[in-house]
């Protein structure tokens, strides 16, 4: 009886051994679904296992296997298995053993990621793989892992240093794992069908990162884990074959899922009903959390099954391409915590679903709500928003609303984040805003909003991000936003209604990161004062949209910021003129941007020290007036981009290596390029910019050991010679850009090489020869301009068959001769094209009417033209345009020997803004559908031997100001309309119709049979050169006139320029004297025009007519012909010219005695007169001869 009494006891024992362990897994059970399938659905959870320490060590056996899974691992950067050591495994890191039996059931190796914050706000933060990799365990995973019979937790995820390739097929041989966590870990190919063995599995987490390479072709391996399966999360693993489409299939076998993770899979299909899948498949009711983001669905509606899943916590189909209406049965989903329906093709309003979140019994439990980038969504936020009070984020950027913004906003005590940016909402910000007691990010940039910012967002005290940038809100700026004690990030950038000074209360942001106020209406001065308890500060913008810069920012030369900035960008304000001292205690900078900030001192030591020493990505010192010399020879520590340009920086050609993208254009460099340019740059070199400087010599073939050179630009130089053939290598070069410099000779054959080129811009030079063979080869070119220069031959008819990306053409002022190939036509792209001024003879051709890109009323940009220089001549006048030329829509075929009818096509390009056939031999009459031309501004058909009536049509160009129909056989009456007579009290001379003795009607003199209407008070006469003019003509109402007049005694000899302004009932506005010094009358002339010019902008005259008794200047400027002496004063008054309303015409010296009198008084006296307005009495006698 002992015996068996005993026996009992011991198996006694053994039975409460067995359940003591069966609690254990129950509890590890417990404890795994509370902390990980549940916190993984979004939900908190306290709970966590505890293993005691014991004074049994491990299994010997199984610590064997983990040396063994050590040795293969490679862990000399992180040091995380330093602890693998002694006896006991159980308390190594990341080992977990069972408190009773000592095996090891939990390997927990991830590498926990290292975020860094970003500059911007501090709810934004990015991985920081540096770190990553320094942490990462590397190596392969050895198969001794199998010897852990008892492992259920395996976590090796972030590892990104292992060496596998593959998945092991091995780990689906661990058939006690209920936990897998391989993520983020740099695994490739086909996940191994192995892993449906591990029956017992209730998480797998295989997700990727954005680039990874998982993919997985046969989902059937799921039916293995059907019965455990509670998470899964395959996010950015590609799903190819049926699985892209036959996912919902595989998903609806697991009945225990709680959480779905398909992010960016490639899925292709979501099916709008799923009830014949499974008997289950309808209710999914053990689902919590749905998250399909980036996939390619393009269902038209969200499936209404995702309605029915009323256990739904978070529901995410963002960049999923679904679209239709927010369903109004989504307000079904009590229980629903996140919905994100961002950038998808949602259309409709909002005001149905939210709405109908009141279905539920209790308030709704909606803590995030993304709709963003729905660019279909519009409507009026409902005032029912206010109901959503548990809303934590609120996001409705980048849509259609419209509207104010509801005042019950106000209700959402609990809103951290609210973005309503890039929407049409207007109206005030609600003062109720100020009850947002929680929020931390508000964004209601790019939208409509009107009013001053109210005083009470002051209060917002946990406030960390504000953005109010590209508003109309008007100041002023409240002092009280120096209490948002919390503010990281400021941005009032953009607001050109604000109008206010900077509050000095803005000092107190001590934790403010980000600055950002520029491109806004802002005035006052900005002292240090204005950063008193800024001490954190890393990024700050300011500059003002105000002209004259009536921002200033001066604070005392003592000061010593408590800051210490990255990135200083400063524009279109007042800073100089000399170099901020304080910027010399700025250590940590990276960029350098002071542009347009009035600094005319030299570069301070600092900034190249600082640049020798640490990363810069900007240093943009352009548009001031700098002087003196930089360093001719600097190595920088690396910089992505300098710029200079725009200054009077003077020397030699400096040498500066390590720089990316370096622009020292227009300013006063001289001497010829290094023969070593290319050596010393080195290959990272990827953009050089020296135009508009006086370089000269040769272009040194160095230049060439670029080969990451995308950009060069050496336009208005003095570089001669011929261009050097070798450019075989260049491989990226996207744009040259030599234009108007002295280079001869032909272009290289090498040219041809340059398979990436865009843009060839060689005009106003002398290259020579026929149009260039090798060009044929350069199949990605956009632009092309060779005009300018003594090409000779014909227009090959490759041209629109090997460069069918051309959209921009400019062979004018060339040699060129025989017919326009017609070919050309076959350009789809091309939307601007100048042939004036050659040789070229034959027919327009036909199919000119076929240009697709001119045939569509659109204007969009096509060519990405940027930065590079092309004269265009629209209006009657010769322009410069850089980065606007991509919007020109033009045909110039002036100036040659064409002949025949103008093709009645050419009414098809509705995208036409000009029109120049003039100065031809065209025959026929104006083709009548002239006016669908309905975006044309320019139209010039002068100097031909065009016949019949003016089209009626032409009265429908409600677009056009210059017209110019002159020296034809046309006849009939001139039809009018409001545009067209505003054409003709433009030219008040009605040049415009001249030399066309069969046209009647105004604004001729001639009246038409059968009318009896009395011209205008202005004739033809009394501006043609062929008639003496020695009055002056009646003004305009409105207009403005100058005369004036240059002269020099001996030619050359002493000259002087003067001119007079008066108005349209001939009071005296203004005049000026000045003495040129020694000058040909010729130049005087010009000079004394620019003077004038410079007056009525200064005096912000709007409608100006410009007399001048020198027909040679008048001549050359109404042909777009500029003398090089003046070209460049001429350039700068083009924005000014473009802007307003301005004619020419010449008038006899006799009718011009006041201009000519101040003009020869400034020749004797040597003495330059300012501008004034009551100046000499002693000129006033000559008024009553110079009438208006």
């Amino acid at each position: 009886m002992g015996g068996l009494s005993a026996m009992t006891s011991i198996r006694d024992q053994f039975l409460l051994l067995r359940l003591l362990l069966l609690f254990q897994l129950l509890l590890l059970d417990f404890v795994y679904l509370k902390s990980n399938i549940v916190g993984a659905a979004g939900l908190s959870s306290t709970t966590t296992l505890t293993v005691s320490s014991s004074s049994s060590s491990c299994i010997e056996g199984e610590r064997q296997a983990l040396l063994e899974f050590k040795a293969g691992l490679n862990d000399t950067t992180s040091g995380r298995l330093s602890s693998w050591i002694g006896g006991d495994c159980c308390r190594w890191r990341g080992v977990v053993c069972n408190n009773m039996t000592r095996h090891v059931i939990k390997l927990d190796l991830r590498n926990q990621p290292v975020y860094s914050e970003l500059t911007s706000v501090d709810e934004y933060y990015d991985i920081d793989w540096e770190a990553a990799q320094k942490s990462s365990l590397g190596g392969k995973i050895s198969p001794s892992l199998l010897k852990l019979k008892h492992l259920n937790y395996l976590d090796l995820s972030f590892n990104i240093n292992f060496q596998e390739t593959h998945i092991p097929k091995f780990l689906g041989s661990l058939h006690n794992l209920r936990y897998l966590n391989l993520s983020l870990s740099p695994f490739t190919g086909t996940i191994p069908l192995q892993l449906g063995n591990l029956s017992r599995l209730q998480y797998l987490h295989l997700g990727s990162s954005d680039g990874g390479d998982l993919t997985i072709n046969n989902l059937q391996w799921l039916s293995g884990l059907s019965s455990s399966l509670r998470y899964l999360n395959m996010d950015y693993v590609r799903f190819t074959g049926k699985s892209s489409t036959g996912w919902i299939q595989a998903v609806t076998m697991l009945p225990s899922l709680s959480e779905l993770h398909l992010s960016s899979c490639q899925l292709s299909n979501i099916p709008l009903s799923i009830s014949s899948l499974h008997s289950y498949a309808a209710n999914f009711t053990s689902l919590l959390v749905l998250e399909l983001t980036l996939n390619n669905f393009s269902s038209s509606i969200i499936p209404p099954w995702i309605s029915n899943i009323t256990s739904l916590t978070v529901l995410d189909l963002s960049d999923t391409d679904i679209g239709g209406r927010i369903p109004k049965t989504l307000g079904n989903l009590c229980n629903l915590k996140r919905l994100d329906l961002s950038d998808c093709k949602i259309n409709g309003g909002i005001t149905e679903y939210v709405n109908s979140l009141s279905m539920c019994n209790s308030s709704s439990r909606l803590e995030t709500l993304h709709l963003g980038y729905n660019y279909k969504v519009s409507g009026l936020i409902p005032s029912s928003i206010g109901n959503l009070s548990s809303l934590i984020e609120l996001d409705l950027s980048a849509t259609q609303l419209s509207g104010p913004i509801p005042t019950s906003i106000g209700n959402l005590s609990s809103l951290i984040e609210l973005d309503l940016s890039a929407t049409q909402l207007s109206g005030p910000i609600p003062a109720t805003i100020r009850n947002l007691s929680s929020l931390r990010t508000l964004d209601l940039s790019n939208t409509q909003i009107t009013g001053p910012i109210p005083m009470s967002i002051g209060g917002l005290s946990s406030l960390r991000t504000l953005h109010l940038s590209g508003t109309q809100i008007t100041g002023p700026i409240p002092k009280s936003i120096g209490g948002l004690s919390s503010l990281r990030y400021l941005d009032l950038s953009y607001n050109q209604k604000l109008d206010a000074t900077i509050p000095e209360s803005i000092g107190e942001l001590s934790e403010l990161v980000v600055l950002m106020l520029t491109e806004s209406s802002l005035k006052g001065v900005i002292s240090e004062g204005h950063f008193k308890n800024v001490k954190s500060l890393k990024v700050l913008y300011i500059g003002s949209e105000v002209p004259n810069k009536p921002l200033v920012f001066k604070p005392s030369r003592e000061w010593i910021p408590t800051f210490s900035l990255e990135t200083i960008h400063m524009s279109d304000l007042q800073m100089g003129p000399n170099f901020p001292p304080w910027l010399a205690t700025q250590k940590n900078l990276s960029g350098i941007t002071l542009r347009n900030v009035g600094i005319s001192d030299t570069i301070p030591d600092s900034v190249w020290n600082l640049c020798a020493r640490q990363w810069i990505h900007t240093l943009d010192l352009s548009q001031n007036q700098i002087r003196g010399r930089v360093p001719n020879s600097l190595e920088f520590f690396s910089a992505d981009t300098v710029d200079l340009s725009f200054n009077q920086i003077n020397g030699s050609f400096p040498l500066w290596s390590n720089v990316s993208d370096l622009n020292l254009g227009t300013n006063l460099f001289t001497g010829q390029i290094p023969q070593n340019i290319g050596k010393v740059l080195g290959s990272g070199v990827y953009a050089l910019d020296f135009s508009g400087n006086f370089l000269n010599g040769r272009i040194p073939s160095s230049i060439c050991q670029l080969p990451r050179l995308t950009f060069l630009g050496l336009s208005n130089n003095s570089l001669g010679g011929e261009l050097p053939n070798c450019w075989k290598d260049m491989n990226e070069l996207a744009v040259l850009d030599l234009g108007n410099n002295n280079l001869s000779g032909k272009i290289p054959q090498s040219i041809g090489y340059l398979s990436s080129l865009r843009f060839l811009l060689l005009s106003s030079n002398n290259f020579r020869g026929k149009f260039p063979s090798s060009l044929q080869k350069c199949t990605s070119l956009l632009g092309l301009d060779l005009s300018r220069n003594g090409f000779t031959g014909n227009i090959p008819t490759w041209i629109g068959e090997s460069l069918s990306a051309l959209s921009i053409i400019s062979l004018r002022f060339n040699f060129f001769t025989e017919e326009i190939p017609s070919q050309i036509c076959n350009l789809s792209e091309l939307h601007f094209l100048d042939l004036s001024h050659n040789n070229l003879s034959g027919l327009i051709p036909q199919c000119l009417g076929n240009l697709s890109y001119l045939e569509s009323n659109e204007a969009y940009p096509t060519s990405g033209f940027y930065g590079e220089h092309m004269m265009v001549v629209t209006k009657g006048i010769e322009l410069e345009y850089s980065s606007t030329l991509d919007l020109v829509n033009s045909i110039d075929l002036s100036y040659n020997h064409l002949w025949g009818k103008i093709p009645d096509g050419i009414t098809r390009l509705v995208g036409l803004g000009t029109l120049n056939l003039s100065m031809n031999h065209l025959t026929g009459k104006i083709p009548e559908k002239i006016g669908d031309l309905r975006n044309l501004e320019t139209l010039d058909l002068s100097t031909n031997q065009l016949s019949g009536e003016i089209p009626p049509t032409i009265s429908s160009l409600t677009f056009l100001s210059h017209l110019n129909l002159s020296h034809n056989n046309l006849s009939g009456k001139i039809p009018l309309s409001n545009q067209i007579q505003t054409i003709i009290d433009a030219d008040a001379s009605s040049s415009i119709y001249s030399g066309n003795s069969g046209l009647c009607g105004l604004p001729l003199p001639n009246n038409c049979p059968g009318t009896n209407i009395s011209p205008p008070a202005y004739d033809e006469a009394k501006v043609d050169g062929d008639h003496q003019n020695e009055e002056w003509m009646d003004m305009l109402c409105g207009w403005v006139k100058l005369n004036t007049d240059g002269c020099s005694l001996g030619n050359p000899g002493r000259a002087g320029a003067r001119g007079i302004l008066r108005d349209d009932r001939a009071v005296l506005i203004s005049a000026f004297s000045v003495s040129l010094g020694i000058k040909t009358n010729y130049v005087a002339e010009f000079m004394a025009l620019l003077h004038g010019l410079l007056r009525a902008k200064e005096m912000y005259v709007t409608r100006l007519w410009i007399e001048c008794d020198s027909m040679s200047v008048v001549d050359l400027i109404r042909a777009g012909s500029i003398p090089w002496f003046v070209r460049q004063q001429w350039l700068g008054l083009q924005p000014y010219l473009l802007s307003i309303f301005w004619k020419i015409s010449h008038c006899f010296h006799e009718a011009n005695p006041v201009a000519d009198f101040l003009a020869k008084s400034a020749v004797n006296s040597g003495v330059s007169i300012p501008w004034v307005s009551d100046f000499l009495a002693s000129v006033w006698s000559f008024f009553s001869d110079d009438a208006f």
